[in-house]
């Protein structure tokens, strides 16, 4: 992806910060509300570049977590948004 949505990545590290611990793919994409593919690409950009981590749980699942770059991210670029664009939802 060369040039992602940064409305959708804001979107994306709010929704790891939120839930503050790790979680599925499947309920990341659907709160996010993109199409699975979609959702991928955004999933490999982040994960390039540092913001977020795949781990397993203990079933062997999957599970994406917010990186203390991420989080670092979030503050920086997510709170920005809330701040200037204030009433717009993220």
């Amino acid at each position: 992806m060369e040039k992602p949505d940064l409305y959708v990545v804001a979107r994306f590290l709010d929704i790891m910060y939120r839930n503050s611990s790790s979680m599925k793919k499947t309920n990341i994409q659907m709160l996010l509300g993109v199409n699975y593919p979609r959702f991928v690409e955004y999933l490999e950009w982040l994960l390039k570049r540092g913001l977020v981590a795949v781990s397993l749980d203990e079933e062997k699942a999957e599970r994406i977590m917010l990186t203390p770059k991420g989080i670092d991210s979030y503050h920086r670029f997510v709170d920005w948004i809330k701040e200037t664009l204030e009433g717009v939802k993220i």
